[in-house]
């Protein structure tokens, strides 16, 4: 009859195993602060070390007043909290996804990891070759099954929410502008940024958009 020492060393184990076949899952920064501020400085500032651009004010303010209305529960679990990259306590008609709301699209509906939601960010970083993080590790050290990110014309889940005032990733009526650089975001990694990406509507010239504004009036 097994001891009772060997039965809790085989559930120790079993722990063990049931943990490493889970951990490919976890994401490296779980939080803001838990790494993102190693190059884009304290969310409170009005700046970013990378890529060196200002904001209209601090980061915080901008995304609670500007982006959205005061939706503290889109990223926060209880407010005040450090807010973790993708999980918060969600809003009416926004799921509580946080950070991966916007930062974020969902590659395979069917699966329930939002882990891979940051697929095309973590592409973004890898082609930019920003290099190791404090820790000497790349994305792709954690994240070694991200499929490929969907397109830049993808939509967040959170773009157009209610309160929300960000809605067109290809940016052509410029929601995602908030910095001064003028660029709004890589959603797919792939250094084309809005409109000049080819996943978006045709230069944005009315074609494909539906936007006549810039068309002129004048027949050659």
């Amino acid at each position: 009859m097994p001891s009772k020492q060997h039965a809790v060393a085989g559930l120790v184990f079993f722990t063990l195993i049931l943990w490493l076949g889970s951990a490919q899952n976890v994401s490296a920064y779980s939080t803001w602060k838990g790494g993102c501020t190693d190059c884009h400085s304290s969310f409170k500032d009005a700046g970013s070390t990378k890529p060196g651009n200002a904001w209209l004010d601090d980061k915080h303010d901008v995304h609670r007043r500007q982006m959205m209305t005061n939706l503290c529960g889109t990223c926060h679990v209880d407010d005040g909290d450090n807010p973790l990259l993708n999980e918060s306590r969600g809003e009416p008609g926004l799921a509580g996804v946080s950070c991966m709301g916007c930062h974020g699209v969902d590659p395979d509906p069917s699966t329930p990891n939002n882990a891979w939601w940051g697929a095309g960010l973590r592409l973004h970083h890898a082609n930019e070759t920003v290099g190791t993080d404090d820790g000497d590790l790349l994305c792709v050290d954690c994240h070694d099954d991200d499929p490929a990110p969907l397109g830049e014309n993808a939509v967040p889940i959170y773009y157009g929410g209610t309160n929300v005032n960000v809605y067109d990733p290809c940016n052509l009526d410029g929601s995602e502008n908030w910095t001064t650089d003028a660029l709004g975001l890589d959603n797919d990694g792939d250094l084309a940024y809005d409109n000049l990406d080819s996943d978006c509507p045709f230069f944005g010239n009315g074609f494909e958009s539906g936007d006549t504004s810039n068309w002129s009036l004048v027949v050659p």
